[in-house]
């Protein structure tokens, strides 16, 4: 992979463990983490299987476009709050989050067949469960992340330690813009699905792989690896992931068949024309309480590699509406509650 350093400074936000979205990008950069485009997650075909299950093709979801062209009439017509002088230029707002619950559902790729999947960790919505709607996330307000005007819901597979699960022990879900005209960004529609990475995927993973887990608070890669080559023992750190999610949008369906084909990353800083539409880069950066072994670690869907995640976005319109305006349009970087 060449030169696998990363700028001091984002090594410094990794270690106190918020790096935000640009110290994510700089780790999906030189890690080449699942999310990162090219990094093996291009869309696959409609059918598939999803940890051993064989899982149908989805369908088309088409946006309510009333609805939509709603939502986007009313976020047009908001003032930005004037932001402070000298502000740090990140354009970013961010959820903060814990572990919810487990569950054996997958309301994206199994929706409404409880049991059908292999093991989630659920973050953000409480109640999320294999026949969850974006009306279900809405009425239940409930949630690990904050704000409370977040209702989303996102999963990634378990992480087991000698058949134990180890639940992230921290999630921050970073909206922000890595295009180059910010300016254009728009609140994702109520109810948009997206899928990142692939579940499928069981190859090596070892030191210059793609999909990797990393260490933070000490050597990156670790202080070795384990017996199979595919996890990092770290030394005097714990165990992280970060994954990045498309921020192109088509303008026409809340999810597709592969659950990918709907979404794409920009090209050249800019969305094409068959993705027009600029959603704020959706990234996870999950930190789990370990700090590795030599053995023992799986992921419910199996290899390291096969690390994926999931959002299912649902948030207060009027508070995702101010913080894309307040922060991403203005780039600069905000707070989990929304300030500067």
């Amino acid at each position: 992979m060449g030169d696998r350093r990363v700028p001091p400074r984002a090594l410094r936000l990794v270690d106190k463990g918020r790096i935000g979205l640009a110290g994510a990008a700089a780790v999906v950069a030189v890690l080449g983490l699942v999310l990162a485009p090219g990094g093996g997650t291009a869309a696959g075909s409609q059918a598939g299987h999803h940890g051993g299950m064989t899982m149908a093709a989805g369908t088309w979801i088409p946006v309510d476009q009333a609805k939509w062209n709603a939502q986007l009439a009313a976020f047009r017509a908001m003032t930005p709050r004037p932001a402070p002088p000298n502000p740090n230029r990140n354009p970013e707002f961010n959820a903060t989050c814990t572990y919810s619950h487990s569950a054996q559902d997958d309301p994206i790729v199994f929706p409404g067949q409880p049991g059908a999947s292999h093991m989630h960790s659920f973050i953000g919505n409480d109640r999320t469960a294999a026949a969850t709607t974006v009306d279900d996330l809405m009425r239940f307000t409930a949630s690990s992340c904050q704000p409370l005007q977040d209702h989303s819901a996102y999963w990634v597979p378990t992480l087991f330690e000698h058949d134990q699960p180890v639940q992230p022990k921290q999630v921050v879900v970073y909206y922000g813009s890595l295009l180059t005209d910010k300016s254009k960004t728009v609140p994702m529609p109520q109810g948009l699905r997206m899928i990142v990475g692939d579940a499928t995927r069981q190859v090596p993973t070892p030191v210059g792989a793609v999909n990797q887990f990393y260490c933070a608070g000490g050597p990156l890669d670790g202080k070795s690896r384990s017996r199979d080559g595919n996890w990092p023992v770290c030394d005097g750190g714990t165990l992280h992931f970060t994954m990045r999610f498309p921020d192109c949008w088509d303008g026409r369906n809340l999810d597709s068949p592969d659950h990918k084909s709907h979404v794409a990353w920009g090209q050249g800083g800019q969305c094409t024309e068959q993705f027009p539409v600029p959603i704020p880069a959706v990234t996870f950066s999950i930190s789990y309480e370990t700090s590795g072994s030599v053995d023992g670690f799986r992921l419910a869907s199996g290899m390291a590699s096969s690390m994926h995640g999931d959002g299912f976005f649902a948030w207060d319109e009027d508070a995702l509406g101010h913080r894309v305006k307040d922060c991403v349009v203005q780039v600069v970087q905000c707070n989990t509650a929304g300030g500067f």
